[in-house]
C-alpha cells in the first residue's frame, strides 16, 4: 500500500495511492466530483436513490449541487486555515469508531450544506488528532454504506487500510511517517 502527502511540507493529511492509478484517492475523488460526464452517468445509474432519499427529480440539479458541494468540500479539506482543524471536519464513521480514536474510521462531508444534506463523503483513517489518511470517498445516496456496491467498496478500502496500518505497527503520526519513509 502506498501513501502520498497531500500538502507538501505538512504531515497531517495523506491519501492512499494505488500503484496502478495515476493519482491518489483524494485527487481522484475531486476529479470525479467535478466531471459532468462522470456525474451524469452516476446519477442516471442511481436515480431512484436520488429521488427517494433527496427528493431530487432533475439530474442537472444533482450535477450542479455536486459541483457546488465539491468546491466547498475541497476548500474545507485543502485550504488553510481549515486544514489545521481537520478534526472539525472528520467524524467517526459509526459507534464502534467513537470508542478508540487512533486508527478509527472517519468520514468527512460539508456539514453546513444548504438546501439538502451533502451526499459527498471522504473516508479516512484517523492516526491521531488532526492527522488523517484518506482511503477514498463516494456519493452516498442511501442510509448505510452496505446498501450499494460503490459505498460497500469504500467501506472495504477503509477496513483494508486500517488493517494494513495496524499490522505495520502504525499507531500515530510518527510511526506512520516512519512507515512511509521505508
Amino acid at each position: 500500500m502506498e501513501f502520498v502527502r497531500i500538502i507538501d511540507g505538512y504531515d497531517h493529511l495523506w491519501a492512499v495511492k494505488d500503484p496502478d492509478k495515476e493519482a491518489d484517492e483524494l485527487t481522484i475523488l475531486f476529479r470525479n466530483w467535478t466531471n459532468g460526464d462522470y456525474l451524469l452517468d452516476f446519477f442516471l445509474a442511481n436515480f431512484d436513490d436520488l429521488k427517494e432519499t433527496f427528493r431530487i427529480e432533475r439530474i442537472d440539479q444533482a450535477v450542479n449541487d455536486t459541483f457546488e458541494d465539491a468546491d466547498a468540500l475541497q476548500e474545507l479539506i485543502l485550504d488553510f486555515p481549515y486544514t489545521e482543524h481537520l478534526d472539525n471536519l472528520f467524524k467517526p464513521l459509526d459507534v464502534t469508531d467513537t470508542r478508540v480514536r487512533e486508527l478509527s474510521r472517519e468520514k468527512a462531508r460539508n456539514w453546513d450544506r444548504q438546501r439538502h444534506a451533502s451526499w459527498l463523503r471522504i473516508y479516512a483513517i484517523r492516526l491521531e488528532p488532526n492527522v488523517y489518511v484518506v482511503t477514498g470517498g463516494a456519493i452516498k445516496l442511501t442510509r448505510t454504506m452496505q446498501e450499494r456496491e460503490h459505498t460497500t467498496i469504500e467501506l472495504q478500502k477503509l477496513n483494508r487500510c486500517k488493517d494494513y496500518l495496524r499490522s505495520s505497527g502504525v499507531f500515530d503520526q510518527d510511526s506512520f511517517v516512519e512507515l512511509t519513509n521505508e
